[in-house]
């Protein structure tokens, strides 16, 4: 409007500069109200965007803890879709028992509730200290005997391993104290440089599952080899004085048959282990099979697939240790087994 106005070759006149007045003084009116019309709009705006933020906010924090809604059921798919469970395949296993403090039990080790249990290697009582040395460097803090494997059914077993550190497969150490992985054996065998075969797992554990707990890190687990699974009898590996301190009156080649690398080769090599780790040697060889046709056949250092899974409650009731982000991971139906 202005720049026509001003376009004009000629000056208004007083009637026309008068009349030129009231419009503009009208069109300033009008467009005060314009303004403040709109800046009374964007404030609505502005607390409508407020309140459903509040409102959203209000919403997420009730159903949390009541009933299930809309909202709860897009935040449950979000959570699955931004925490992917996928099976790592192609790596093996190996298996231990050395009674020495686990790993996982000093502090500040993986994103847990607490540090895994240790006990005393001299009363067999839960530890309230997870400063205590361990029984392999002079201390009091070792494995607790209930640390063995369990016999959950035919085709399932649950208990506790020590993980590799290497990075490779997920698996890093410390990190993955306290989380829980569900194992799948597999036909996969290891083969010597003339192709003969010398390991892997033996056909009647092909397929059968075993849910593990991380308690302890494995700094010589690495690559392809993940798991180190916590088997008494099956091998103290380079502390071999732990276990002897823990349980008086035996020999430190009474609990892996003379062999610290591998342990007893069949099940009657169990009766020279301490009474309470005798049902956990034994599973070795009636559950998993180990060295079923023999030494050096399978099942031996047996391949799996694995993948996270959220802990169950008989392998945390005995660890006393929960990943905080537990509930993100799926569940083993152990019905199912």
């Amino acid at each position: 409007s202005n720049r026509c106005v001003n376009s004009r070759p000629a000056p208004p006149s007083v009637a026309h500069l008068s009349v030129r007045i009231r419009v503009d003084m009208a069109t300033s009116l009008r467009f005060q109200t314009v303004l403040a019309a709109l800046a009374l709009l964007a404030a609505m705006q502005q607390q409508a965007q407020a309140d459903n933020v509040t409102e959203a906010t209000t919403t997420t924090t009730t159903t949390t803890s009541t009933t299930t809604t809309t909202s709860t059921t897009t935040t449950t798919t979000r959570m699955t879709t931004t925490f992917p469970i996928e099976w790592v395949t192609g790596t093996w296993t190996t298996g231990y028992w050395d009674c020495c403090k686990p790993s996982c039990s000093w502090p500040g080790k993986g994103n847990v509730e607490k540090p895994v249990r240790s006990c005393d290697a001299v009363t067999g009582e839960v530890l309230n200290d997870p400063n205590e040395p361990s029984v392999c460097q002079g201390g009091r803090a070792a494995t607790c005997k209930n640390n063995k494997p369990l016999n959950v059914s035919e085709t399932l077993s649950m208990g506790f391993a020590a993980a590799a550190t290497s990075g490779a497969n997920g698996l890093s150490g410390d990190e993955n104290c306290g989380q829980c992985f569900e194992l799948r054996f597999t036909e996969q065998v290891h083969k010597n440089g003339g192709g003969s075969v010398w390991g892997g797992a033996d056909p009647m554990v092909v397929g059968k599952r075993m849910v593990v707990q991380v308690t302890n890190i494995g700094y010589d687990v690495t690559g392809d080899h993940s798991f180190d699974l916590q088997i008494p009898g099956a091998g103290q590996g380079i502390f071999d004085q732990g276990c002897k301190k823990q349980f008086s009156g035996y020999k430190s080649g009474d609990f892996d048959c003379d062999n610290n690398y591998g342990g007893c080769a069949d099940a009657s090599g169990c009766d020279r282990l301490p009474e309470a780790l005798r049902e956990g040697c034994k599973w070795r060889y009636s559950w998993y099979h180990w060295y079923t046709s023999g030494v050096g056949s399978p099942t031996n250092n047996p391949y799996i697939d694995f993948r996270r899974v959220k802990c169950p409650s008989q392998l945390t009731a005995i660890s006393g240790s929960t990943p905080t982000d537990d509930a993100q991971y799926p569940v083993v139906d152990i019905g199912a087994y």
